[in-house]
């Protein structure tokens, strides 16, 4: 019997409240079908905004501060600017696997129009390797609770991998005369990245300890069937100096990456 359920928007998916919910994420990252999952994707990848059609383009040349960095308390656009900071002056991530990962942009725009609802910024830009194009969704700890949870950060940067994938032959050709690279236009690799301080949060309580193996499996399912590349990554000692008026957050601390599987074998 064919099924009467609607198919569901990946958009609105990843700001409902049980996904974003300490006591249930983990449950539903368990539950969702890779299958509709990835027809999820493959609806916001066929309706995806196209800046370039708009005459709008992905990179902009950065100078100062970011937007509103100088009344912002939002500790991810600090991290994200001092992570980008710390690249512009030669600073490398490695990966897990050895590969280094090069932050190249911040809140790299997605939306091609006013209309395009639903559609933030991707967080970090980042390049794999010198030629392999990642979208890293950003996360840290609030000062009040434990703010998006890893299943909303991985469905966010599912999503926005989507709209990448529309536009990757736009955003490679931008990228390489941008930042003089070849930039290959495979899928983007995705990557959800918070300091040490958010992901304990989640490995140290109890009663939501089950979503690591759910949502990594889910990400490997999904992995398997897009093509994808996922990680999600642990930063050690991203300490930063928060942004002030004529002066940039600056990271502080020798950060190193390592991948979150590892904070649940220690």
């Amino acid at each position: 019997m064919e099924s009467t359920v609607p198919p569901f928007d990946l958009l609105e998916l990843y700001k409902s409240r049980e996904v974003n919910r300490i006591s249930t994420f983990g449950d539903i990252a368990g539950q969702l079908d890779s299958d509709e999952l990835t027809a999820a994707y493959s609806r916001v990848r066929k309706s995806a905004p196209r800046r370039h059609d708009h005459n709008k383009t992905y990179f902009v040349v950065h100078a100062g501060l970011m937007n509103r960095a100088e009344e912002s308390n939002r500790d991810e656009e600090h991290l994200a600017l001092a992570l980008w900071g710390a690249a512009q002056k030669g600073a490398s991530m490695g990966l897990p696997d050895g590969r280094a990962l090069v932050i190249i942009d911040y809140q790299t725009p997605l939306k091609a129009k006013l209309g395009d609802k639903g559609i933030g910024k991707v967080d970090l830009f980042g390049l794999i390797d010198g030629c392999h194009l990642a979208v890293i969704e950003l996360k840290v700890l609030p000062a009040n609770g434990r703010g998006d949870t890893p299943l909303r950060a991985y469905l966010e940067a599912l999503a926005y991998c989507a709209i990448v994938e529309a536009n990757a032959s736009d955003i490679a050709r931008e990228a390489s005369k941008r930042f003089d690279k070849s930039i290959n236009n495979r899928l983007p690799a995705l990557i959800v990245m918070a300091p040490e301080a958010y992901w304990a949060g989640y490995v140290e309580q109890t009663s939501v300890r089950p979503w690591w193996p759910n949502l990594s499996s889910l990400a490997a399912k999904m992995d398997n069937l897009l093509g994808l590349e996922t990680h999600f990554l642990c930063l050690r000692n991203a300490t930063i100096r928060m942004g002030r008026r004529n002066q940039n957050p600056e990271l502080t601390g020798h950060c190193s990456v390592v991948s979150v599987s590892e904070l649940f074998s220690d």
